[in-house]
């Protein structure tokens, strides 16, 4: 029953923490960010806004990456009006085009000199089968594809600024117990959990396998399950699946819990030298078993790469 949808969505409904765990406090020393460059996605709403205002408040010069605009300069422009050390700029950059992701990450590498941490919070939750333009199914592309393609393209910076980080923002991957690598992007038979679910799933391969390939070059790289969060990320429900979306806000742990628990895995000593790890909420458990399959994790590079090779 734990790993069944059925236990899953009965936890879903569970009071969750309401406020930060007071035992995984940033430690005071950790708070001085004012030579970090910290590069974000999903930055405009939610945790992920949240986390770019605590980030902004230790001094840190935030990058945010945002596909509209006028969005992502309406809430830099909201973020600067508080009390604050670091600093906010903007690129855009919309995770469905892989285009629009190469563009942002040239201009990033030519724009800075060093990224201290890579943030990819960015998430989206289609519940009806839609495509790109490049043709990936949506929550692939969004989830997963557009995340690995960054990364890759800032890696070269990524390494020369070490010691430094990528966090990675996951799911509760129980949902599915293995990646269809058959129908990997949904596209002949969806489901708009297991499709989140498996691009999810494959970002966390992703973040093992960069891991080892960077171990000992002072390049940590970790994923995090951050726990049921109030967002908009089941905004696109209709009908009584709608439903999902008031519970989940009424029963989840608010925003600042979320947002708590990224800044900490991109800052904190805490997570010194620990790289490669799953973390759940607080605590750092086992991955997904299909994460932990080498050969499961090479034919999904195989899988992406082949996807990407216009652009990587």
């Amino acid at each position: 029953m734990a790993n069944s949808k059925l236990g899953i969505l009965v936890n879903l409904f569970l009071p969750q923490r309401r406020k930060p765990n007071p035992k995984h406090a940033i430690p005071e020393k950790d708070k001085n960010l004012k030579s970090k460059t910290i590069v974000f996605t999903g930055g405009t709403d939610g945790m992920g806004r949240v986390a770019v205002e605590m980030l902004y408040a230790m001094g840190a010069h935030v990058v945010v990456l945002g596909r509209n605009k006028t969005k992502t300069e309406n809430v830099i422009s909201e973020i600067v009006k508080s009390e604050g050390l670091g600093s906010l700029s903007l690129q855009i950059c919309d995770l469905a085009s892989m285009d629009s992701v190469k563009k942002c990450a040239e201009q990033i590498m030519a724009e800075y000199s060093k990224i201290d941490v890579l943030i990819n919070n960015a998430g989206i939750n289609m519940t009806k089968p839609t495509f790109t333009s490049d043709g990936f199914e949506t929550n692939w592309a969004v989830n997963y594809l557009g995340g690995y393609l960054l990364t890759n393209l800032l890696l070269p910076r990524i390494q020369q600024s070490s010691p430094s980080r990528i966090v990675n923002l996951t799911t509760n991957t129980n949902f599915i117990k293995q990646i269809d690598f058959d129908d990997i992007e949904s596209k002949l038979n969806f489901d708009t959990v297991d499709s989140y679910t498996q691009a999810k799933l494959s970002m966390n391969m992703f973040s093992i396998d960069l891991a080892k390939k960077l171990d000992g070059k002072e390049v940590t790289v970790n994923y995090l399950y951050p726990g049921y969060i109030k967002s908009n990320l089941l905004s696109n429900l209709e009908g009584p699946e709608k439903m999902m979306q008031f519970f989940m806000n009424v029963m989840a742990s608010p925003t600042e819990v979320g947002a708590d628990r990224i800044v900490r895995l991109a800052i904190s000593s805490e997570y010194e030298g620990k790289t490669g790890v799953y973390v759940s909420e607080d605590k750092i458990k086992l991955p997904h078993k299909e994460a932990q399959m080498e050969s499961k994790r090479n034919h999904l590079k195989k899988i992406s790469d082949n996807a990407l090779k216009k652009w990587l």
